[in-house]
C-alpha cells in the first residue's frame, strides 16, 4: 500500500534556504585543490594514447565480409513472407546479382559490427531501428525494390541502369567547387 501526505498545505515546508545568485558567491569560496589530489586533475588519456605501449585492443569482426554476414546472420535471422508473383515482398537467392542489394547488405554487415563492438547497451537496437529496417524495406519491396520480380525459374535478372547523360564541363566544375 502506498502511504500519501494528506497533511494540510500549510503543514508543508515551503521554505527554502538556498542562497539566491546575489548572495551566494562559490568561486570565492572554492579552491580545486583543496577539494582534489593532484593525480586526480591529470586529464585522462585519449583513445589515442597508449599506456605501457600497450594499443587498446580491436575487437575482431564476426563476420569478415558481406557473404560471411547474409549466410552467417542476415539469412537465419531475418525471415519475412516472400511472395513468388507481383506485390508482396520479392526476395532472389541470387542477391549477390543486384549491386543495389549487395551494398545495402555491405552497408547493414559494417553498421552491424560497430553496433555489435560499440559499448553502448542499445546500440543494437538503434541497429534494427535506424539501419535494419529501412534497408529491408527497399531491399524486399516487391513492387519498386532492386528485387521486385524476381521469380523463381531465376529468369529475372534486375531492373537495368538508369538511364543517364554525361555531366557538362561547366556543371561538373561547379559541382566540384
Amino acid at each position: 500500500m502506498v502511504e500519501i501526505n494528506t497533511a494540510a498545505p500549510e503543514e508543508w515546508d515551503t521554505s527554502n534556504d538556498a542562497p539566491d545568485g546575489d548572495d551566494f558567491d562559490a568561486l570565492e569560496d572554492f579552491t580545486p585543490a583543496d577539494e582534489y589530489k593532484d593525480d586526480e586533475l591529470a586529464e585522462e588519456p585519449s583513445a589515442g594514447d597508449s599506456q605501457g605501449g600497450d594499443e587498446p585492443e580491436k575487437k575482431q569482426p564476426k563476420f569478415k565480409n558481406v557473404i560471411e554476414f547474409v549466410e552467417g546472420f542476415f539469412i537465419p535471422v531475418i525471415r519475412r513472407r516472400i511472395s513468388d508473383n507481383d506485390g508482396g515482398l520479392s526476395w532472389d537467392p541470387r542477391w549477390w546479382a543486384y549491386p543495389e542489394v549487395v551494398a545495402r547488405l555491405t552497408a547493414l554487415h559494417q553498421a552491424w559490427e560497430e553496433a555489435r563492438t560499440s559499448d553502448s547497451m542499445s546500440a543494437m537496437s538503434s541497429w534494427w531501428i535506424q539501419h535494419l529496417e529501412p534497408h529491408l524495406r527497399v531491399i524486399l519491396d516487391g513492387d519498386t525494390g532492386p528485387m521486385a520480380n524476381a521469380k523463381a525459374d531465376r529468369s529475372f535478372m534486375g531492373w537495368p541502369v538508369m538511364p543517364v547523360d554525361p555531366v557538362p564541363a561547366e556543371v561538373y566544375e561547379a559541382l566540384l567547387t
